[in-house]
């Protein structure tokens, strides 16, 4: 399976033996670990974008300011220590498996995408997506025009 050399940028298509795949396919590394998500034969339209997030990598300083909106720097209210990152790593989760189904990416800055209720982005479990208990994960899938 290659690349399709005609998407250069955004989200990724293949080909095998010269056709397309009928594949959405999503990939996201933190910390050692990989995710990778499919959907197989997908409906014209749809989209799919997952990502994961090592809490860990959460705690710098200018963190909120860069990567939230207002709305969800409310949200983080209160907050400290262990359960602050944790918070702050299910919302960048959600945010790049946003902006990984649009094919936005970074183009779009994370702090005016709020996903605080997008009934498209659902949160992974750690143990459903077979990762360590303290990573957040997301996957959002849509169809084009909803």
């Amino acid at each position: 399976m290659r690349l399709r050399p005609e998407l250069s940028h955004g989200r990724p298509g293949y080909t095998l033996r010269g056709d397309p795949v009928p594949l959405a396919l999503s990939l996201s590394r933190s910390a050692g670990w990989i995710l990778l998500g499919a959907v197989v034969d997908p409906p014209a339209g749809v989209m799919m974008g997952l990502d994961l997030a090592d809490p860990s990598g959460m705690a710098f300083e200018g963190f909120d300011g860069v990567a939230l909106t207002t709305a969800e720097r409310g949200a983080l209210t209160g907050l400290t220590g262990p359960l602050l990152l944790q918070e702050r790593a299910r919302l960048w989760a959600r945010k790049e498996a946003w902006l990984k189904m649009t094919g936005d990416g970074l183009a779009t800055a994370p702090d005016t995408l709020d996903v605080l209720s997008r009934p498209e982005i659902r949160d992974l479990a750690a143990g459903e997506a077979g990762l360590p208990l303290n990573f957040c994960a997301a996957v959002a899938v849509s169809r084009t025009g909803s």
